[in-house]
């Protein structure tokens, strides 16, 4: 009976280390298992938040991109706004110089006709007073009609009376002169002088200040080559108030052409209004 027991209480040890080792091992497995797993899903976290970090810097590319391409847009749409404007502005000053040329079209045409007029009363007191430079021999048909004898002479008082009629014309147009001549010394008015104009162009009016409401008026005063009838000098006697509108009459006055013999210094006036401008 005691053996028994002795078989039992040397085995029951063993048996007891076994399962202890079985039950530490057990765990360890599953601490191994677990472990794995635990690395695994970290690296699954990991590679989740890898790839949302890169589609969140996707996405705030793609937001910066969007902003510069709206930024790019509205600069292209300014850009457009402008050349509109610049258009706008370019056919208001086309359609405004068209308008001034086909002023100045119609003045230069008003004016050569006045300088062809001018011309032909110019060749015609020129004819009328051919006659009249030989007092000789307007005096000899009158001796020769007082005389009764030849009838050949008569015709001669006929065609030399037919000129006289211009001669009246003449006669009130070189008394008219001789007066302007004598007060060509000093300056005279602008009205005086209009008539003895023969070119006599209007300032321009800059669009510049034009568009900005600028609108002024002054005097200014031309000196004129007596014998030539070109201006030869110009300055404002009373200012516009503007700088521009004074430098564009001084400019246009430069132009200014006068019968020869006939004005030595001019006072103009000169006003510019929204409508234009005007003497």
């Amino acid at each position: 009976m005691p053996r028994p027991k002795s078989t039992i209480s040397a085995v029951t040890p063993k048996i007891i280390l076994a399962l202890a080792f079985l039950c530490l091992m057990i765990p360890a497995i599953f601490g191994l298992l677990g472990s794995y797993r635990v690395d695994a899903l970290r690296a699954d976290v990991a590679k989740a938040n890898a790839a949302w970090e890169a589609a969140e810097h996707r996405r705030v590319a793609q937001e910066a991109e969007l902003k510069t391409r709206e930024m790019a847009v509205a600069g292209e749409e300014a850009k457009i706004v402008e050349a509109e404007n610049r258009a706008a502005t370019a056919g208001a000053e086309l359609a405004q110089s068209q308008k001034e040329k086909t002023e100045l079209r119609a003045k230069l045409e008003e004016k050569q006709n006045e300088i062809g007029s001018l011309q032909k009363r110019i060749e015609e007191a020129g004819t009328a007073a051919k006659p009249s430079e030989n007092p000789t021999a307007a005096s000899t048909p009158k001796k020769q009609s007082i005389s009764p004898p030849p009838p050949e002479i008569k015709p001669e008082p006929v065609e030399e009376t037919t000129p006289p009629p211009p001669q009246p014309k003449r006669g009130k147009t070189s008394p008219a002169k001789a007066p302007e001549v004598g007060a060509s010394a000093a300056t005279i008015s602008f009205s005086s002088a209009k008539a003895l104009a023969t070119f006599a162009p209007l300032p321009k009016y800059p669009l510049k200040v034009r568009s900005d409401g600028v609108t002024g008026s002054g005097i200014c005063v031309v000196s004129v080559d007596q014998a030539s009838g070109r201006v030869t000098g110009v300055s404002m006697e009373q200012s516009t108030g503007d700088s521009t509108l004074d430098k564009s009459a001084l400019r246009a006055f430069r132009k200014w052409r006068f019968k020869p013999g006939t004005v030595s210094k001019v006072r103009i006036p000169i006003e510019f209004t929204m409508t234009g401008a005007s003497h």
